[in-house]
């Protein structure tokens, strides 16, 4: 089964996101941390083989920045991470260490 998502967006007061309509009208926009309640919306159910298709809608959204994305982040990784059993690779804990890191030869003057 797929979830599938309806079009509509959630009602004006609970739309927080619209507030960020000149950032993402600009070039390049980087993406945005956000929080979203997701609701129930319908079931079809295929009368040719009773295969049922649930949709949602998202409810409401809201922005996230600053110290809570960062919370915000951590939590989303570690569920991310106990849903699909994929761990992140370390990489800020390479980026620490870069300079006790040994250095490899990929050829030049020393080949």
């Amino acid at each position: 089964m797929v979830l599938k998502y309806t079009s509509k967006r959630p009602d004006e007061e609970l739309d927080g996101i619209q507030s960020l309509e000149d950032h993402f009208k600009g070039p390049q926009p980087s993406d945005v941390l956000a929080v979203v309640v997701v609701s129930g919306h319908s079931i079809v159910e295929s009368l040719a083989d009773g295969a049922r298709t649930a949709t949602v809608r998202i409810k409401q959204i809201e922005p996230v920045s600053g110290a809570d994305a960062q919370t915000v982040r951590t939590l989303l990784a570690e569920r991310y991470e106990q849903r699909t059993g994929n761990a992140p690779l370390p990489l800020e804990d390479i980026a620490e260490d870069a300079d006790e890191l040994p250095s490899i030869p990929w050829g030049g003057d020393d080949a």
